[in-house]
């Protein structure tokens, strides 16, 4: 049985892929249906005829009251919860996907320079990725071209692939060696080094050899990588740096404020932050306890993964001895010992 349909069978892991899924789907059934239509309140009053200013309560407007904007905070969530969770997704896969090729490139072409490669990359981790983003994006998405283009900054489908191009490629390096690494544990196992002396090419090694060890670790390494992009995301969110951009808009109070044009979740709690300072302190909790939730689900599914990982027969650690008996001690990755004929 796959490792897939074994997931399915842990009960955390398919908890925190329904979440997941059932977020995704419920705002694309509001996209289809109501094409993400967001509705506005009407200025209230009270019995004095003294008009109230949003934000408005739940009490009013359930289940979590209207923003600043006078925008029904549930819907606004909704329609962002798409955004959240393809960026999320997609940055994840570009950071993922092509260091798998630079793993392998450095692990067997560029054995020469493998260290100092190692070495730049390590530099890297030391180095705050938030601030690094905040550096290229900041004034993208922002400071000159606002002034120079209006309300409205840039349109979402150019933003979007600017930010996730920006946030993806910050990780590529450290991934890249982290995958040239498990590379080089597998390819120390003594049956691969009889597949050479026999003459195996490298692709022959790699997808009768390497990929069934290898593929495990990349479900483990996408996870986790999906876990840091909500994270990073959220950091971005706060100062102000949305998917998709934004423009400024006047709020019931009359005061020119940042609004995310994807209303992601990130972006929400950007917009809202500031209302931490005031008698609407919910307002901003809202996207805190919902990208704490998915960010949960993704946990569970690592979780439920890593227990099926660890709970089959043929898990061994692949340490950096050839001793075939050392092979069942406790080394640094767990790995899939399938067949490699």
């Amino acid at each position: 049985m796959s490792i897939v349909k074994r997931a399915f069978k842990n009960k955390l892991f398919l908890l925190g892929f329904v979440t997941i899924s059932g977020i995704l789907l419920a705002s694309l059934f509001y996209l289809l249906v109501f094409h993400d239509h967001i509705p506005v309140s009407p200025l209230l009053y009270d019995n004095s005829g003294k008009p109230l200013p949003a934000p408005y309560n739940w009490e009013l407007y359930p289940p979590f009251g209207t923003d600043n904007f006078g925008r029904n905070i549930a819907i606004v969530m909704l329609v962002g919860a798409k955004y959240t969770i393809f960026a999320a997704t997609v940055i994840t896969i570009i950071r993922v996907v092509p260091s798998i090729l630079f793993g392998f490139l450095i692990h067997f072409y560029l054995g020469k320079i493998e260290r100092p490669i190692k070495y730049l990359a390590d530099s890297i981790n030391y180095f705050p990725i938030t601030l690094f983003a905040i550096l290229l994006l900041k004034r993208i998405s922002y400071d000159e071209v606002l002034m120079s283009m209006g309300d409205l900054v840039q349109p979402l489908l150019e933003m979007t692939l600017i930010y996730i191009f920006v946030l993806s490629i910050v990780y590529i390096p450290t991934n890249a060696v982290l995958i040239a690494n498990e590379v080089k544990l597998i390819n120390k196992m003594e049956f691969i080094e009889c597949s050479k002396t026999l003459g195996a090419t490298t692709w022959h090694i790699i997808t009768k050899h390497v990929k069934p060890f290898l593929v495990p670790q990349l479900y483990i390494i996408f996870i986790k990588e999906f876990m840091q992009s909500l994270i990073l995301m959220s950091h971005l969110g706060v100062l102000s740096i949305f998917i998709g951009g934004l423009y400024l808009k006047e709020d019931l109070f009359g005061v020119r404020r940042d609004v995310s044009i994807s209303s992601d979740w990130a972006g929400a709690l950007g917009m809202w932050w500031n209302l931490l300072w005031t008698p609407y302190v919910w307002i901003p909790f809202i996207p805190i306890v919902l990208l704490t939730i998915l960010i949960l689900a993704a946990k569970c599914i690592l979780d439920g993964l890593q227990h099926v990982l660890s709970t089959d027969e043929r898990i061994v650690n692949v340490p950096e001895k050839e001793s075939t008996e050392e092979l069942k001690q406790l080394g640094p990755f767990q790995l899939l010992n399938t067949k490699t004929n």
